[in-house]
């Protein structure tokens, strides 16, 4: 979900501040500087972007460790096999993530949404 703002409008610093305190049960954590994660478990989470001119957010497993095995099975399963696995069982709560945080982050930010 790609989120359009004002240039220079958000800070990232805030708006981990403010996920923090609007999802106290998901984990928030700083990857590198204005790439966030917000983890709900394990294997289901949201990478948040922010950038100049938009605030990017992705439903993606919310560790390196959970990429690198999937990645790893997709190189020694195929494709096939480890994206139904992916489909079936973590695709629908990653995008429900992915909303949930993305809505969120446009009514947090309206004044700063450019239309």
């Amino acid at each position: 979900m790609k989120i359009n703002i004002k240039p220079d409008s958000v800070k990232w610093e805030d708006v981990k501040e403010k996920l923090q305190a609007q999802f106290p049960a998901y984990t928030v954590k700083q990857r590198s500087k204005g790439f966030l994660i917000v983890a709900k478990s394990g294997s289901i989470g949201a990478n948040v972007l922010v950038r100049k001119k938009n605030i990017m957010v992705a439903g993606n497993f919310p560790t390196m460790a959970g990429s690198m095995v999937f990645m790893l099975s997709i190189v020694f399963l195929g494709v096939l096999l480890p994206l139904i696995v992916y489909f079936a069982a973590f695709h629908s709560k990653m995008k429900a993530l992915e909303n949930e945080v993305g809505a969120w982050l446009k009514e947090a930010y309206a004044d700063s949404i450019v239309k």
